[in-house]
């Protein structure tokens, strides 16, 4: 039985390249720097009974052994590779893995993404600026091709690494080009984090995958922790502030509090109806699905569905903002991917 100390010290010897860990889990744990997800969850109850249940559907529907470790802490284990579960947190989950980055990617996309009741962390820039460590590089890659025209707009695509000392600054400088404002994103990061004779290199992309690679796990723990901390309080942020309560008042009757999130846009929509046809078609990275109508002349309106927990969500676009009425079940999740995306996809520069 491995409990939480001891995976902690294999995951380091792991990424040390110690060779005595092969032997753990039958070879299926590598010599290899860290793979982690970052996963948004809903069992069927918050406890570790609802994660205990909803753990064992996945295994078992996708034929992968289970094994439970920890309090809160899971194996999953195909013929190949194992892969570590965290649920501490019943709703934000750490996925952990020594396999090749293409193996994690497939068990994320293929057997854990498509069940609606996962979902990935989407990370807006701001949450990105925050990751710890000092900076070594900023990655930005932009990808227009699912929501603009084809034709007439600057830079539609375009991937570069910036490296070196205060890497943000250069950013900066291409963000205050009119020109290329709206397409410097920033889809990853990466830093060094140091502690006394402990060193890791640890890199953060928008859909919450992390790499790490040094000599402690138990230093990369203790970012990743501290990380689905922030998530944590960005998502409840977003629904106490924009999911609708209902409540019956006896002097008024019923009263409804909250928001209505808007988008102001600074790059215009010149073609909407492309524009909805890649936010609504079910495809990833958006996942949303509805039918648009066209209520005035450029102004369209929809009830869409949102694939990750099945909730409504309704939007009302225009060529120059976009306001989201979330439904009082809607995971504010579902906020934070379309934002995340719309960064990567449309405008680097949208905010709330």
């Amino acid at each position: 039985m491995m409990d939480r100390a001891d995976f902690i010290f294999t995951m380091s010897a792991a990424m040390s390249g110690e060779s005595s860990v092969e032997a753990v889990f039958g070879g299926r744990l590598r010599t290899s720097g860290v793979k982690s997800r970052l996963l948004e969850a809903h069992p069927p109850e918050f406890s570790p009974g609802g994660c205990e249940r909803l753990v064992r559907d996945i295994a078992e529907r996708e034929g992968l052994q289970h094994e439970e470790l920890d309090s809160d802490l899971w194996a999953l284990l195909s013929p190949e590779d194992v892969f570590f579960l965290d649920t501490a947190n019943a709703r934000f989950w750490l996925l952990h893995s020594t396999a090749r980055a293409s193996v994690l990617e497939s068990l994320v996309k293929t057997k854990l993404v498509p069940d609606h009741r996962l979902d990935c962390a989407w990370m807006p820039a701001h949450l990105l600026e925050q990751f710890e460590g000092d900076r070594t590089w900023l990655r930005s890659s932009f990808a227009s091709d699912q929501l603009l025209p084809a034709r007439g707009e600057a830079a539609r695509r375009w991937r570069m690494q910036l490296e070196g000392d205060a890497p943000e600054e250069i950013l900066e400088l291409i963000r205050s080009s009119s020109r290329y404002a709206s397409n410097a994103s920033l889809t990853a990061v990466g830093s060094t984090v140091a502690e006394d004779d402990r060193r890791v290199k640890m890199a953060a992309d928008f859909q919450g995958k992390i790499v790490s690679a040094g000599n402690s796990f138990e230093l990369v723990a203790g970012v990743l922790w501290r990380t689905v901390g922030r998530y944590q309080q960005y998502i409840e942020g977003l629904e106490a502030r924009y999911r609708p309560k209902t409540t019956v008042v006896d002097e008024i009757g019923l009263q409804i509090d909250g928001e209505i999130a808007v988008f102001s846009l600074d790059r215009e929509i010149r073609d909407v109806p492309m524009f909805l046809d890649g936010l609504l078609s079910c495809r990833e990275p958006f996942r949303l699905w509805g039918v648009p109508r066209e209520v005035a002349s450029t102004q369209w309106e929809v009830n869409a569905v949102d694939l990750h927990v099945g909730q409504m969500l309704r939007m009302e676009i225009t060529p120059r903002w976009i306001r989201v009425l979330l439904g009082e079940r809607t995971c504010g999740n579902t906020l934070a991917r379309l934002i995340a995306n719309l960064q990567q996809h449309f405008d680097a520069r949208v905010q709330l």
